[in-house]
């Protein structure tokens, strides 16, 4: 599992030896994996939650708080993704 934090800057902002866009498509990569990673942990977890809760009164709120989680989780990744991609 990873564990992000979000702030205001990027963290490819912030470094301005990532300029030549054979250094970003790693990178670029390697994001795409990362959230492909953390949809693919939510569609597991929504599946399991949506088998084992009886019925929808009761999966509703954890089926939301599992969407913002992921939502939260993708965010900074997803901006990063758009400063890199804005780049090449």
């Amino acid at each position: 599992m990873t564990i992000q934090t979000l702030d205001r800057t990027s963290r490819w902002e912030a470094d301005a030896s990532f300029r030549q866009p054979s250094e970003l498509q790693p990178l670029v990569l390697s994001l795409r994996l990362i959230l492909k990673q953390i949809d693919d942990e939510y569609e597991r977890e929504r599946d399991k939650l949506s088998q084992t809760l009886p019925d929808t009164c009761v999966k509703d709120r954890p089926l939301v708080l599992l969407k913002a989680r992921r939502l939260g989780r993708r965010e900074s990744d997803v901006r990063d993704l758009a400063v890199l991609i804005g780049q090449l």
